[in-house]
């Protein structure tokens, strides 16, 4: 058989494989989502239908295939399946094959097609190949997967459970020093890495012994102040929150919220209100018929028109690109921006809004609750006393790596000093880790809290906390920082996309999911980023982002 037949062979396997096993982590992506705002377990009870109470089969809970072969509808009772579902499971799977061939199957140079190289999205470390990098992908495939979690039900209930960050981030602290430490004792290494740097994140480097400690001390502080807020000698912010929410919002009828309506604070962005709509799950829960009935049809063409408009979009930006002498998927990208606000009018038309502004309160957001809170000011204050330990910590650790890290010996022939002993491979790696999860963190807590300060009212949530926390952890300090300020970009964009699709409606917006997208912006585009960063700033040579 043709030797290059059959490397086309192996590589369709691979790539099916990707999508097949993206597919399933989509499956349990809409579990999360169903389950967990509602603090349900996401092992039992089994997935069933909620109309008939039917359980499901293997072959119902085949991802995508399983509402393909259902025809979108229950087996029993025929209640509607939200097309919405195997969407999802489609496109995990879909970006796993996308990193999946970036990463590994994309040559390591001159990838050309539709007018650019492919192979600059491809980060340095994983051009060691999969048997050297796959903890370092699955950790990045981890991270991928909570984010889109994370954004659908922030998206929804202005909340992210705190888990599907703490998820990755175990994972990050597990894989990255574990694999630094493996490598050595199988005696490989990596030959390609990015330019200054030995790892797949930056690291404090062999010498950087104050970066080091300081992390360290850092992470050990904020460890010792979740023991002193477990055991009650800190008290948790905003923990009178429900309190006043039931005083200041009483349910029409005189009740209290029930507890199961509302996530803990500790878990949550700004607290939630109970779901207007339960959504439904292929593969997992089958959505009630009642509200899945009025609904089906006109999302069905809500999904209709914006896939053609985003085909649309793709062609017409290529072509003009291309024509323009521009590289054609530049102008793809740009088409299908353009496309999707362009679509706002049809979409109104098909839903039966002809749109207007809505007043405030009357979006069903729980934002218009949670900014009325009086105390905002005093409860970040009791955040400081939680994050002293961790800061306190930080910069002791920073003079102990001075100390620790300083020459003690000198160069017999030239007088300069000599390094200190190097760190362990391992140990940078944890270090950048370490690092990276209280940078990403703690950039989003600064603002939350000096903007609450300032306002008055809570700025931000600690869900976004944990998320970019968990983005720094898995990707390093870096991409946490550039997400972080790409991500207002994404929220300007979203503002004009929302006004063209509801006719100038108003809804407050969760940050959570600009905050996400920013991150695969920045994994997926690092090429034009440093390209404008270099544009920027001038610097003696490119600028080349680990």
């Amino acid at each position: 058989m043709n030797h290059h037949l059959l490397m086309g062979l192996f590589t369709g396997v691979q790539v099916l494989f990707a999508f097949a096993f993206g597919a399933c982590i989509g499956s349990l992506t809409n579990v999360l989502v169903y389950r967990m705002p509602r603090n349900l377990s996401v092992v039992r009870p089994a997935s069933r239908c909620p109309g008939c109470e039917h359980v499901l089969t293997w072959r119902e809970n085949i991802p995508v295939l399983g509402w393909v072969l259902l025809r979108g509808k229950c087996r029993f009772c025929k209640a509607p399946i939200s097309p919405e579902y195997p969407l999802v499971e489609a496109f995990v799977g879909l970006v796993f094959v996308l990193f999946y061939t970036l990463w590994y199957i994309v040559p390591d140079s001159h990838a050309l097609w539709l007018g650019f190289d492919w192979s600059a999205i491809k980060p340095e470390w994983a051009e060691n190949g999969w048997t050297l990098t796959w903890p370092v992908f699955v950790t990045l495939l981890a991270l991928v997967s909570s984010l889109i979690a994370m954004t659908i039900i922030d998206a929804r209930t202005f909340t992210i459970p705190l888990a599907l960050a703490w998820a990755p981030t175990l994972l990050a602290f597990v894989a990255h020093p574990a694999w630094a430490a493996v490598l050595p004792a199988m005696g490989r290494t990596w030959r390609h890495t990015a330019p200054g740097e030995w790892w797949a994140i930056p690291t404090p480097g062999p010498h950087g012994w104050p970066l080091l400690c300081a992390s360290l001390g850092g992470l050990a502080g904020l460890l010792i102040a979740v023991v002193l807020l477990a055991t009650g000698l800190l008290r948790r912010s905003f923990a009178d929150y429900d309190e006043w929410e039931e005083k200041t919002f009483p349910l029409a009828d005189g009740a209290t919220p029930a507890a199961s309506d509302v996530l803990a604070r500790a878990e949550v962005d700004p607290p939630i209100a109970p779901f207007p709509h339960p959504p439904a799950q292929a593969g997992a829960e089958l959505i009630n018929t009642e509200v899945s009935k009025p609904r089906a049809p006109r999302e069905g063409r809500v999904l209709a028109i914006v896939a053609a408009l985003a085909l649309v979009g793709l062609l017409a930006g290529g072509a003009g690109a291309a024509r323009a002498g521009f590289p054609a998927a530049a102008g793809a990208i740009a088409g299908l921006l353009i496309a999707i606000p362009v679509a706002g009018p049809l979409i109104r038309l098909a839903r039966g809004k002809p749109g207007g502004t809505a007043a405030p309160g009357e979006d069903g957001s729980p934002a218009e609750m949670w900014i009325q809170y009086p105390h905002a000011r005093r409860e970040v204050l009791r955040e400081l006393l939680f994050l002293a330990p961790c800061l306190g910590l930080g910069v002791l650790g920073w003079y102990a790596g001075l100390r620790f890290g300083a020459p003690w010996t000198a160069h017999p022939m030239t007088g300069q000093p000599l390094a200190a002993t190097p760190i362990p491979m391992w140990l940078s790696a944890l270090g950048g880790v370490a690092l990276g999860y209280l940078v990403g963190g703690g950039i989003v807590w600064g603002i939350r809290i000096f903007g609450t300060l300032g306002f008055g009212r809570e700025a931000m949530g600690l869900g976004d906390v944990h998320l970019l926390a968990a983005v720094g952890a898995c990707l390093g300090w870096i991409d946490a920082v550039l997400a972080f300020f790409l991500a207002p970009f994404m929220a300007l964009y979203m503002v004009v996309v929302q006004a063209a699709w509801t006719g100038g409606g108003r809804r407050a917006m969760p940050y959570g999911p600009y905050l996400a997208v920013a991150t695969l912006a920045v994994v997926l585009g690092k090429p034009a980023i440093e390209l404008a960063l270099t544009a920027m700033f001038s610097p003696p040579e490119p600028i080349n982002i680990p």
